[in-house]
């Protein structure tokens, strides 16, 4: 059995992809995000956090190894769950795909249970994992985060080129793909470069079933400061309505069907 270091086990979530799903935090990612709202995934290995609880100080461990066998168990639990919602399990993290093996060995034995899985990623690893891993997973989930390569380095720190080839690669391979926007004010909102990733989405074909539009939050401040980081984004400013009707305006020039989390 393959072993892995995951941070959290997340029941009863509705925002990792179709019915009610359970969500695996894997730890380590090899992008830098501006906007990371897990930065206690971001580098590998176990780590600590501490929270100041009133006058006390309380410690959070994070990242705990696993065999594929035991999770594949553990995860089966809600199957009842998964049956009547039309759910799963989605492997997340940090970059769940740098533990490809792994998580690919999860997703296989939890599909031999009639459990279906899907893979969060943000494309940045080898077309050797993909090919070997993809086949796994009913859906992908994968995350655009800006379609200029100069500005991709900017928020997080590596080029997109690998990333939005690699997308390619998994339409073409016909794989249920759901994009994931996230939309964080003066990084990657710039509505050009924005019309250029929906515009690179819709070529990608039928395989895409859906596009899931995140706003910004600031949910994952406290965890820098427990973990002795600086929060990187200093604008504390929020989208306007005009920016949303602007956004939306593209997608229906486009024919593109967008959900924006939080709306109904």
């Amino acid at each position: 059995m393959e072993k892995g270091l995951i941070s959290n086990i997340q029941g009863y979530s509705i925002k990792d992809g179709p019915g009610i799903r359970t969500t695996v935090f894997c730890v380590s990612c090899n992008l830098r995000c501006k906007w990371c709202s897990n930065p206690e995934l971001m580098l590998p290995g176990k780590k600590t956090m501490k929270f100041k609880i009133g006058d006390k100080e309380k410690i959070q461990n994070v990242g705990y190894e696993i065999d594929s066998k035991t999770l594949a168990e553990k995860l089966a639990r809600d199957k009842i769950f998964y049956e009547e919602t039309g759910g799963g399990v989605t492997f997340s993290g940090g970059e769940a795909a740098l533990q490809g093996k792994f998580v690919a060995e999860t997703a296989r034995l939890l599909s031999e249970m009639g459990i279906s899985s899907a893979l969060d990623t943000a494309g940045n690893v080898s077309r050797e994992v993909f090919e070997e891993i993809s086949d796994a997973f009913e859906y992908i989930l994968y995350d655009i985060k800006t379609f200029d390569e100069e500005l991709h380095k900017k928020c997080t720190g590596v080029s997109n080129r690998r990333i939005l080839e690699n997308l390619k690669f998994l339409a073409a391979k016909n794989k249920k793909i759901i994009i994931r926007l996230v939309i964080v004010p003066h990084y990657n909102d710039e509505l050009n470069d924005v019309r250029k990733r929906m515009e690179f989405v819709k070529n990608l074909g039928d395989c895409v079933e859906r596009v899931d539009v995140l706003p910004y939050h600031t949910l994952g401040k406290g965890k820098y400061k427990s973990l002795g980081m600086e929060y990187p984004i200093k604008s504390g400013e929020e989208i306007s309505d005009e920016y949303w009707r602007e956004f939306k305006k593209i997608a229906a020039n486009l024919n593109l069907e967008i959900h924006v989390a939080g709306e109904k």
